[in-house]
Parts: C-alpha cells; sequence; structure tokens
C-alpha cells in the first residue's frame, strides 16, 4: 500500500470507511454537498486495486462530465500510480460507448473510424445538406424540417429509432438524417449510447465480455443520468449483475430539462435493491450555510423518504451570510462589483458569481469590467475559436477520415485564413479526385510548393502525417510553434490561438490521463470532439457562472444574484404552480447555488429587474431571510 493510500484511508470519516469498505454488491451512496464523494470514490477504486494487485480484472467508473473523470483519474493516479491505467475505465457514459462500438460496433455494422458530431451546429449542417439533396431530387421535403432536429435529438436520447414513430412524414425526416450520418461515418451524441444500446440488446455476448472485464462498477452523479443511460446500464448488466455502486444526492437533480430524474434513483433502489448509506457530514460550508440549505430544501417532497439532514464539520459560526435589497437590477450589479473590489485582486480567483441565466449574468460582467475587476463568463465551448487550432483539429480528424468532404473544408477554410490564400475547396476536391490523390494529400502538396516559408512548412507536416498516422504527436509539436506565430496581436494581448492553446494542453492532459501517453490518432481525436475547448481562467479573475455550470465546484466566495420572483424562480416554473417539479427543480438550483461556498455567501435582489417590478424570492423566505 503506498503512503498516498494509507493516508486518504486513516483520513476519512467512520461512515465514510464504510462506504469505502462496501465490495460485494449494489450500494446507494446518498451524498450531500461537501461530504467527500469524489474522495470516497476514488479512495475505493484506489483500494479495490491494492487489494488485488495479481489479478487483472477492471474497475468500471462513468461519470457525468470528462472534467469530473479527469479529477477523478488524477487522484486515484495519486495513491495507486501503477496500477490505474491498465485496469480501469474512468471516463463518460459517452466515452464509453465510443469505446464499446469502436471495438464491437461492426456487429451492427458501425465502422470503427466513425467520427463524432457533439455539437448542435454540426447535427443542424449534415440534416440541412440532406434535405437540400432530397428537395433536389424531388422528394416530398421542405426547409421547415429542419426544426425536426429537436424532436429527433429527443426521440434519440429516448431510446426511440423512426420506425418506431407514427407520423409518416416524421419518420421520413428522422431516416433521412440517420442516413446522411450514416453515409458520412458519423455518430451523433444522442447515438453513442443509442446505438450501444442496440449493440448490447441484440448481442448480449458483448454486455457479458464487459461485465467479465469489469467486475466492479462505480457511477458518480447518478442523479443526473437521462432515461437512455439508465437503460444503457439495465442492458450492461443484463438483468443478472449487481455490482453496481452509485454516488447520487436527489436534492441536486437540476438537469430535468435533459432527462435527469428522481425516478432513476426510484428504479434503482426497485430493481438493484441496493444497501443505502448516507454521507451527511458537509466539509465545506460553513454552519450557518449548511442550516439554510436544509430549511430550502426541505420544501421539496422529491427526496429519497429516508433523507437525513445534512450537518456541518465545524460547529463554529462566522457572520458567513450578507443579505442585500436593491432598488434596480443595475444597483445590485453595483453594490456587487463594489463589495468585489473592496475584497482585493488576490482574492477574485476564488469568487464566483452565480446567476440562475445568462441575461443576469452578461450585465453584470460589462458590470465589473468598468471597475476594472478581471472577470470571466465561463460557458462551455464546443468548438475552437482561432483558425490555427481548427486547423489543426481538422488536420488530425482528416487524416483519419481522408475523403470526408465536411472536414477537409473546415481545414483548408481554416488554413486560407492562417496563410492569407484562396485555395478553392470544390477545385481541390476535383483535383484530388483526378488525381487519385486522397484531399488531405492533395492539400499537403499543393502548399508546399507556395512561396511562404509557413506553408511550406505545414504543408511537409501534412505530408508526413499522410506517410504514417503514428507521427501525429511529434507532427502536433512541430506545428503548434508555427501556428501560434501566425497569430499576429499587439504587444501583450492575448490572442484567440493563444486561448485554444491553453484549451488544448488541458485536453491532451486528459486525454493522456485517460489513455496513456501513446493513444491511437483516432482516439485523440474522439476525446478531443467529446471535450469542451474553454480554456482554463486566468489568475486573480472573478468567475461568473450560471448554477448548472457551477455543479460540483466549489468556492472560497459565491455571490448569487437575481433572488427574486421570475428570476429564481424562473417565471416557468412559476407558471407550473407550487408543487410542480418544475418549482422544486427551481429550489434544488438555488440549493446548489448556495452550497458552493466554503466561506462567505453574498445574496441579493431587486426590485426591479429591466423595467419589470418584482417580488423577493421565496426561497429567501424558505430559507428563513424574509418573513
Amino acid at each position: 500500500m503506498t503512503d498516498a493510500l494509507k493516508e486518504s484511508l486513516d483520513s476519512l470519516t467512520p461512515i465514510q470507511q464504510d462506504a469505502v469498505g462496501w465490495t460485494e454488491g449494489a450500494a446507494l451512496i446518498l451524498a450531500g454537498p461537501g461530504a467527500g464523494k469524489t474522495r470516497v470514490l476514488t479512495t475505493r477504486i484506489a483500494r479495490l486495486l491494492d487489494n488485488s494487485p495479481d489479478r487483472k480484472f477492471k474497475i468500471l467508473a462513468l461519470t457525468y462530465t470528462t472534467k469530473a473523470a479527469a479529477e477523478m483519474r488524477e487522484r486515484v493516479q495519486s495513491l495507486v500510480p501503477d496500477e490505474i491505467e491498465e485496469r480501469t475505465f474512468i471516463g463518460t457514459f459517452h466515452a464509453f460507448c465510443t469505446q464499446i462500438l469502436r471495438q464491437h460496433g461492426s456487429h451492427i455494422n458501425i465502422k470503427p473510424d466513425f467520427g463524432i458530431y457533439g455539437e448542435k451546429e454540426d447535427q443542424t449542417v449534415i440534416l440541412k445538406d440532406a434535405i437540400n439533396n432530397a428537395i433536389q431530387s424531388g422528394k416530398n421535403f421542405s426547409s421547415e424540417d429542419l426544426n425536426q432536429l429537436e424532436v429527433i435529438k429527443s426521440m434519440k436520447s429516448h431510446l426511440i429509432t423512426p420506425e418506431k414513430l407514427k407520423n409518416p412524414h416524421a419518420q421520413s425526416v428522422y431516416q433521412l438524417y440517420e442516413d446522411a450520418l450514416k453515409s458520412e461515418n458519423i455518430m451523433d451524441f444522442e447515438g453513442l449510447i443509442l446505438e450501444t444500446c442496440r449493440l448490447l440488446s441484440k448481442f448480449p455476448a458483448v454486455a457479458k465480455r464487459i461485465r467479465q472485464s469489469y467486475p466492479y462498477w462505480m457511477i458518480d452523479e447518478f442523479q443526473d443520468t437521462t432515461p437512455s443511460q439508465y437503460w444503457l446500464l439495465h442492458y450492461l448488466s443484463g438483468g443478472e449483475f449487481k455490482n453496481v455502486y452509485v454516488v447520487a444526492d436527489d436534492d441536486q437533480i437540476i438537469y430535468q430539462w435533459a432527462g435527469a430524474s428522481y425516478r432513476q434513483i426510484e428504479k434503482f433502489r426497485e430493481q438493484y435493491i441496493p444497501e443505502l448509506i448516507q454521507l451527511v457530514e458537509n466539509h465545506r460550508c460553513p454552519p450557518e450555510i449548511v442550516a439554510i440549505a436544509n430549511h430550502l430544501v426541505a420544501n421539496n417532497t422529491q427526496r429519497t423518504p429516508e433523507k437525513r439532514a445534512t450537518i456541518p464539520s465545524r460547529s463554529t459560526p462566522i457572520d458567513a451570510i450578507m443579505f442585500s435589497v436593491c432598488a434596480t437590477d443595475e444597483e445590485e450589479r453595483q453594490v456587487i462589483a463594489k463589495k468585489i473590489l473592496e475584497m482585493g485582486e488576490t482574492t477574485w480567483g476564488r469568487i464566483v458569481i452565480l446567476g440562475r441565466t445568462r441575461t443576469l449574468l452578461e450585465p453584470m460582467l460589462t458590470c465589473l469590467k468598468s471597475y476594472n475587476i478581471k472577470a470571466v463568463l465561463a460557458q462551455r465551448r464546443d468548438n475552437f475559436i482561432s483558425p490555427q487550432f481548427v486547423w489543426l483539429h481538422s488536420c488530425l480528424d482528416q487524416s483519419i477520415r481522408p475523403s470526408n468532404k465536411r472536414v477537409f473544408a473546415s481545414f483548408v477554410n481554416a488554413a486560407n485564413r492562417i496563410l492569407d490564400i484562396e485555395l478553392d475547396v470544390d477545385i481541390l476536391i476535383a483535383e484530388a479526385e483526378a488525381s487519385g490523390e486522397s484531399f488531405f494529400e492533395h492539400w499537403g502538396k499543393t502548399v508546399s510548393l507556395m512561396e511562404s516559408q509557413t506553408s511550406k512548412k505545414l504543408g511537409g507536416l501534412v505530408l508526413k502525417l499522410v506517410q504514417s498516422r503514428n507521427s501525429w504527436n511529434q507532427i502536433v509539436r512541430e506545428a503548434i510553434p508555427i501556428l501560434l506565430q501566425t497569430a499576429n496581436v499587439e504587444d501583450g494581448a492575448v490572442s484567440d490561438a493563444d486561448d485554444d492553446y491553453r484549451a488544448w494542453k488541458v485536453i491532451m492532459k486528459e486525454i493522456n490521463g485517460e489513455l496513456g501517453s501513446n493513444p491511437e490518432l483516432a482516439d485523440v481525436v474522439q476525446g478531443i470532439s467529446l471535450r469542451s475547448k474553454e480554456p482554463p481562467p486566468q489568475e486573480n479573475t472573478v468567475a461568473l457562472m450560471t448554477i448548472h455550470a457551477s455543479k460540483g465546484l466549489e468556492f472560497d466566495s459565491v455571490f448569487i444574484l437575481g433572488l427574486a420572483e421570475g428570476e429564481m424562480p424562473s417565471w416557468q416554473s412559476l407558471k407550473k404552480g407550487d408543487s410542480s417539479p418544475e418549482m422544486e427543480e427551481e429550489r434544488r438550483n438555488c440549493f446548489v447555488a448556495i452550497t458552493r461556498t466554503k466561506e462567505k455567501l453574498y445574496l441579493s435582489c431587486a426590485k426591479n429587474y429591466r423595467g419589470w417590478g418584482k417580488e423577493p424570492s421565496r426561497f429567501l423566505k424558505e430559507m428563513s431571510f424574509l418573513k
């Protein structure tokens, strides 16, 4: 046993030790905010590995985001550094499904080198092109059919295939989209889980093999699972495997719009009969915040009947909560900005401002900048924004899918911006087809003959990649300095390429952690596609986030603005009524927000937002701030 693992085990509370020590059978770990669930999960993985040095079984750990998976992987690595790479899969549901389909998808006619479209923009383009081609062929489609994309995505998320739709035209549009994906060897995000479920249902031997390889399963953030993810668990377990260990908090279900539901926890308890272990001690928040969080969430009914109230690990109050009522939303922003300015720049990197929507946060960001406070509005970014890293990503993708015209167009257009040239995509494709070369190789030869040294260097790197995809790592290392030199900005300014490079380094660190230091190129391209491309925050920068984006994070100081009726809770939930599932989810949003802090909580509301009069949020009353 490593010293790090021994120290981690020794530092656990008695109830955490019970959770870590659980070995066989189903278990449901109810873990409230700050209860140490990640420590419990990672220490349990490390303990199982450490107790079986001569065995070859693997541990499967699934979580909701690539960021959470990377954190888990790093923690396990620090406890048992020699075991993690060969004996675990720690990743998202979608990443695990991708691995299954690459290995076994040929059983259902899925090629292993498929690309992944996780962004709505890409999915929209592929359906739009398919509709236009169908119209030109005289088929009964129209541009209005593009509006059905969200319906298609919803159907796939519930494992509903085209033939199950009753509306013949809707079925035709859905099938048109599926045929377009297949013709380009593309999987969309929703299709990864749907097709894996189809594979496992038709070929249960694949699921049996997975169960033999992975006798221990762990699922983090189980309350966020969608219906399709729950069905995936069903098909994987085959109705017989019960060694499933899930960590959940029914008070933090805030993805109801995506299919997350308390019903998933109920179904798990009915079908797997798990042992219930509750981690109720909050090691993050001051006692005053634990108290108001308990008062707030006790108003919800969709909770585990045996759910115990959270208790603070520290007993001494620290005057942790400040509350402000302002006349207008502008005044509210000014109050927050002045307080942050007063706190000093050295604290800014440990501060977050949370709002229910971006509508509240965007003017708050403008206000902070008017006070010269460094701040950033955190948001998921599905694509690189600089032509330099759009080109690099497309370059790697094109090398494994050399006949894909859509990727090639992205690659050429990005290169045109970098090199200040005007190569025509259609002409390049025609020339390549006439010469019998791949699009990629033809581009490399074309730009290698140009006068500029940058063109020659990038063209030469592409030709090296054409000759050997195994050299991709070295080619990337050579390409990045060249690309960064083409991002011309004023001295002292940060270019989009610099931001993308910081994001690239985080992504590659996560991929290497997941797949080892020498991953296959196809797995790298997949890993890039599945991850957000926003850069990590800079030092001494205040973060602004929606509550959904803050889930799983913690900060020294948390500001929550917009605690007014129609803002939080939202006007949509007000229309549904006091006892509606929508109102309960809004309450959970507020619960998640207030429990992100380790030290100070600043709550505020205004009597007027965007010119409309507002009453203080009912949640302030439920937290005992207002009568």
